[in-house]
Parts: C-alpha cells; structure tokens; sequence
C-alpha cells in the first residue's frame, strides 16, 4: 500500500494516510475516502513523505504495518513549491521593481480626497395612530 506520513511523534511508530477517490453508486459523485495506519518505521521517515508499507506480523495492539521503502516527498508541497516559484517569476517580469523607491510611493505629494455630494433624501415622518378606545 502507498500513503503519505502524517505524524512521527511515537517512537518507531508513524502515522500514515491512505486515501482513495471513489464514486457514489447511485448518485455518481465522487468524493475521497482515508484511512489511518499505524505503520512500524525502521526508517526514521518525516512528516510528508510517500512510502511504501505492507502487512505483518502484530507488533502492538493495533500496529500490523512495517514500512519497506520511502518513496519521496509530498507530492502537493513540491507542486505547490513549484507554483510558487513560477508565480513569482511571472510577477518580477510583469512587475519589475523601480530604480528609485521614493518616485514610485509618491513621497512629497499631497493628493486631496475627492468626496462626491449625493442628494439628501427627504424623511418621511410616520405619525403614531391614536389607540382605538
């Protein structure tokens, strides 16, 4: 099985998620499904990583999992990392920054607000009605 290190925190024990995409029988959406394993780790892997783990002998209550091989990082950090990166290209080339700092935050300047007078309406006065006696 393959999933993604969640938490390291128990001494030779890591947490790892398995998730799956599955559709709906009758209403056809998809959505995804996780499960959590307490994985016997030999290894010493980080939160985040992809591994590879099979099934064993029981080492604990719940622990039946041994980790054979780590697989890499996450895969959506570095595709995030990545995007990242390519957006700040793309901003520093679309953007480039002034020579001068002073000339483009237009220190110096006074610039007044321009405030626009809208019409007052005219208020309606509601007079109490008398109780019926």
């Amino acid at each position: 099985m393959i999933g993604r290190v969640v938490s390291v925190k128990s001494k030779n024990t890591a947490t790892v998620i398995v998730e799956r995409v599955v559709t709906h029988p009758l209403y056809k959406k998809t959505y995804i499904q996780s499960k959590k394993y307490l994985v016997d780790d030999q290894l010493s892997v980080n939160v985040g990583d992809i591994v590879d783990f099979i099934n064993c002998k029981p080492i604990s209550k719940n622990k039946r999992w041994k980790i054979t091989k780590v697989l890499g990082r996450d895969f959506v950090e570095i595709a995030q990392e990545a995007m990242m990166q390519k957006a700040e290209e793309a901003i520093a080339e679309v953007m480039p920054e002034p020579a001068s700092a002073k000339a483009s935050t237009g220190e110096g300047e006074k610039v007044e607000p321009v405030s626009e007078e809208k019409p007052e309406k005219k208020k309606k006065r509601k007079e109490k009605l008398a109780p019926k006696p």
